[in-house]
């Protein structure tokens, strides 16, 4: 299938099974070329994981005395309705182990909204996903470092980790999810063999991949040689013009150019409440606990570096701003407060 065919397929999908939420969904476009923001929310509910990646987003957040509960995302869920958001994603940690699951899903209101989850799928049996499907979930992204059993396994540092992850795919897909293979690719594991047998998997399973390059930020903190150049960059482009179920969140999609979509096409939520401009830059330009949703998203795109038009992802290609602000962030707690990262000479006035 060419690219225009599976994003046609995606939406007929959900015209079908939430046509309220396929209504919100057309208008991206219409809104994007006014400039409205519609992103699409990914809360990292818990930091509970069962496993200890290489790689973890996660392990360099402060902790903080109060946590996100479902009456903050129910009440989250409506700011977001109210301002035509229609996505959600629920990520961690890894859902799947948090205990009030069930609960966190019905306070984000699945019938008002696309619904994703992050998993690495260690627990998604068969039942899991039929459950999962009832609830209001649309997309499963199931994580897949490598097309290599044992280096996935190695960097999940779990020997079932990759069985685990591809029975999930299939478990997800018989259960009528969308599957999106999720796969972080670096400047040493990039240009190889392995990506591309992991395309044509994909492609033959009617699953998708979403590539996440690699960002200096966890884990990763400040150690540059891990992110993707020039090169690895067009390796990319030439296997999505190959595959056109390989993916990255710059390349154009729905008839859009965004580039890089922080705060306009995506936004992140800790689980104490900071909300960051994605999933990979730490720095909150506000909290949910204190303010509206629609004032946070006002202050995001009133800087600079987010309201324009980069074909680079920011935070893993663009080494202006990973030296200028992703920087002042390295060895600090997690997130640092917008203050912090941006002078006045940085905000649109």
């Amino acid at each position: 299938m060419q690219e225009k065919e599976i994003e046609d397929a995606k939406r007929e999908k959900l015209r079908q099974e939430k046509p309220a939420v396929y209504d919100k969904i057309i208008k991206i476009i219409e809104r994007h070329q006014k400039g409205i923001a519609t992103p699409i929310i990914d809360i990292a509910y818990s930091y509970a994981c069962n496993l200890k990646c290489q790689h973890c987003t996660a392990a360099r957040f402060a902790k903080k005395g109060r946590k996100l509960t479902p009456p903050d995302l129910k009440k989250l869920s409506d700011e977001a309705h109210s301002l035509g958001l229609c996505q959600f994603c629920i990520s961690g940690g890894e859902p799947l182990i948090f205990e009030d699951l069930d609960g966190v899903i019905l306070a984000l209101q699945p019938h008002k909204f696309h619904m994703t989850m992050s998993t690495n799928g260690h627990f998604l049996s068969k039942k899991a996903a039929r459950h999962l499907k009832a609830m209001g979930m649309d997309k499963l992204k199931i994580s897949l470092d490598d097309f290599d059993e044992k280096r996935h396994n190695e960097n999940r540092n779990s020997s079932g980790a990759y069985q685990k992850a591809m029975d999930a795919m299939f478990n997800a897909k018989k259960a009528g999810l969308s599957v999106v293979v999720q796969t972080v690719v670096t400047h040493q594991n990039c240009q190889t063999d392995r990506l591309i047998q992991m395309a044509e998997f994909a492609q033959k399973n009617d699953f998708t991949i979403d590539v996440l390059i690699a960002r200096a930020t966890g884990a990763w903190e400040g150690k540059h040689e891990v992110l993707i150049d020039k090169e690895d960059a067009e390796f990319l482009r030439k296997a999505h013009d190959q595959y056109p179920v390989l993916h990255r969140d710059t390349f154009p999609s729905y008839g859009m150019n965004k580039g890089c979509g922080c705060v306009d096409s995506t936004l992140h939520i800790t689980q104490y409440g900071d909300v960051t401009p994605c999933v990979y830059i730490p720095i909150s330009i506000g909290s949910i606990f204190k303010e509206s949703l629609a004032n946070i998203i006002k202050r995001g795109q009133s800087i600079k570096c987010f309201q324009e038009y980069s074909s680079l992802c920011l935070s893993g290609e663009d080494r202006n701003f990973i030296n200028k602000y992703m920087s002042k962030t390295y060895r600090k707690p997690l997130p640092i407060h917008w203050t912090e990262a941006f002078d006045k000479e940085d905000f649109i006035r």
